[in-house]
């Protein structure tokens, strides 16, 4: 009887992972990876209301999956700085001429037209003025440049994302630009259609805002916890950052910067592997599921997450960041590579892990170098042993509006969260946690001086 022992022992440690790997379908990547890079979700930039509906949607993926919060919430807070506007205070008579003729067209503060960006100017009377509708590709470009000469009128809809973020006070990121005008929304249907034969309209504007005030922009990294058994007060924390660009200038009529594998396809696999854990029998290290925000502004959510830890840090063993999974190179579907490899032994146990889902680890170029440029380095600059594994390339669409869910490549995206299943349970179980070598601890204390 002895030889059948061991064999049914594998069998019943084996058959859980097998069946959440086989949970991870072509089709439930597809499904996650395009609801979080549709175009309604606007660019998913930070401070944008898009980012909030995003975060909400993730932690419904966490609560739904029966994950644990983290200190009673799901959500680690902090703030960006940017400036404080106020739509009541908003004053805005536009002129419209035809042919000559003028019509005058008055707009209640607050309720008929409200501030979407800061200005440096504050007042300006009878100034051409250019109205026009979002989508609209000349109105894209002066957006984009934050230093419009003239103010921008844009007609929209009440229940556009915008017009609700932009009621009352309310908070931006960014800056003044030296004599920048703002970008006042009027509530749509108060203003009249062009003339239908294509008639020259002319605007002018007489206008005033509140000046700006510094203030302080909500954000919210995403969290949840799966409590481990024997080693519960030790943490693997898997991230990926669910932020992106926005919008920007158009390429071929498109000004959505969707950010499709940058990173929506990192953000699919933390929620992907989150629910496939929560269904198997719980690992021995806790393992903690982060979606950063703000990473495509200086790493600041995984910095903030850094400096106000709701775990101690000391007790993180180590941090699998995901990075860029959909697009690899030619001949490297089915492959990873990780970012600064050769300061810990990270790379080997991933190698190992990762082989087990046939997924060989690869060297890419830019490994070393991008090891600092994701949110991996915020918790390798506190001590923690952070590497990003990806699976993709710095392609022609990297922060362009062509990095959609088109071209990602499912089939080799959804081996490799099958293959992050594995590195995750082996950071979880394993009786030795992850180091650095001697290289690794030389870089970690010189980023600390």
């Amino acid at each position: 009887m002895r030889p059948l022992v061991r064999p049914l022992v594998f069998a019943f440690a084996v058959a859980p992972l097998l069946a959440q790997q086989g949970s991870i379908t072509e089709l439930r990547v597809r499904e996650t990876v395009a609801w979080l890079a549709d175009d309604a979700r606007g660019g998913r930039a930070s401070g944008s209301p898009e980012l909030e509906q995003v975060a909400d949607w993730i932690i419904a993926r966490f609560e739904a999956a029966g994950l644990q919060p983290v200190r009673s919430a799901f959500a680690h807070d902090f703030v960006l700085p940017g400036l404080a506007l106020d739509s009541g205070a908003v004053q805005l008579l536009l002129q419209r001429t035809v042919d000559g003729k003028t019509t005058d067209h008055r707009f209640e503060p607050g309720k008929q037209v409200r501030q979407w960006t800061a200005a440096d100017v504050v007042e300006g009377d009878v100034e051409p003025c250019t109205v026009a509708t979002f989508g609209d590709r000349v109105l894209q470009l002066q957006i984009d440049s934050g230093s419009a000469r003239r103010p921008i009128i844009v007609e929209v809809d009440e229940q556009h994302p915008y017009w609700l973020a932009s009621q009352g006070v309310h908070q931006v990121l960014g800056k003044r630009r030296r004599a920048a005008r703002p970008v006042l929304l009027v509530s749509k249907g108060l203003l009249p259609a062009n003339p239908p034969d294509g008639r020259e309209v002319g605007w002018t504007a007489t206008w005033s805002v509140a000046p700006a005030e510094k203030g302080e922009v909500p954000q919210r990294n995403v969290l949840a916890l799966l409590p481990g058994t024997t080693k519960k007060d030790e943490y693997v924390l898997v991230s990926a950052h669910y932020d992106h660009i926005g919008k920007g200038s158009p390429v071929g009529g498109d000004h959505i910067n969707n950010g499709a594998d940058d990173d929506a396809s990192g953000t699919t696999a933390v929620i992907l592997l989150a629910e496939a854990m929560a269904k198997m029998p719980p690992p021995a290290r806790s393992v903690l599921f982060v979606c950063f925000a703000a990473e495509e502004r200086n790493l600041l959510g995984s910095a903030a997450f850094a400096e106000r830890p709701p775990v101690p840090l000391e007790q993180v063993v180590a941090n699998l960041n995901i990075e860029m999974i959909g697009r690899p190179l030619e001949g490297n579907q089915g492959k990873a590579w990780i970012t600064g490899r050769e300061l810990s032994d990270f790379a080997a146990i991933a190698a190992e892990a990762l082989g087990r889902g046939d997924v060989q680890v690869v060297d890419f170029p830019l490994a070393s170098r991008l090891f600092a440029q994701s949110d991996n380095f915020s918790l390798a600059r506190r001590g923690v042993v952070a590497h990003s594994v990806s699976a993709g390339s710095l392609h022609e669409d990297y922060h362009q509006p062509g990095d959609e869910v088109a071209k990602l490549d499912l089939p080799h995206m959804t081996k490799i969260i099958r293959g992050l299943l594995e590195l995750t349970l082996e950071l979880a179980n394993r009786e030795a946690a992850p180091q650095w070598n001697e290289k690794g601890k030389q870089q970690i204390e010189r980023l600390r001086r």
